[in-house]
């Protein structure tokens, strides 16, 4: 392959990614006014999708209109991993509320850490220490409410 061609196939993956990106950053920004807030309440929940959508779409763009020279376009391996991420986050959201934060929090970190290469031993304790930490970081030091493991009211 030549080198413009190789060059232009590396623009092709920084474009995509971008449309993808900017995509996400829409519908996080969307999808963030459906959020209920209580009464009198000056932020409401949706405020943290927003803040993070505004630099999200902004860097989108940015991948868009200038994309890098990567040179080459991720082996089947990467390609893979990276689906398997996107599938894993997807799952991550969808059983967020049903199975709560914590369990959800330490399965998602574990097959995470999986897919990039850490062995079980790593996984597990890191995954659970990660997932009480945020916990206790959202729950206690933000005040943010998270969804609790079914049966589990404190």
């Amino acid at each position: 392959m030549s080198d413009d061609a190789e060059t232009s196939h590396a623009a092709l993956g920084d474009r995509i990614a971008g449309a993808v990106l900017a995509l996400l950053a829409l519908g996080a920004w969307w999808h963030a006014q459906s959020f209920v807030t209580g009464f009198m309440q000056p932020v409401g929940p949706g405020v943290f999708p927003q803040l993070v959508s505004v630099p999200l779409g902004l860097l989108a763009v940015y991948l868009i209109a200038r994309p890098g020279l990567n040179q080459r376009w991720p082996d089947a391996a990467a390609l893979c991993r990276q689906l398997g991420v996107l599938l894993l986050l997807g799952t991550y959201a969808a059983f967020l509320e049903p199975c709560g934060f914590i369990p959800s929090t330490l399965v998602a970190t574990v097959v995470l850490m999986r897919l990039f290469g850490a062995h079980w031993r790593q996984a597990l304790p890191y995954g659970l220490l990660l997932g009480l930490a945020l916990y206790a970081l959202f729950e206690f030091a933000l005040g943010i409410p998270l969804p609790d493991m079914p049966g589990l009211k404190v």
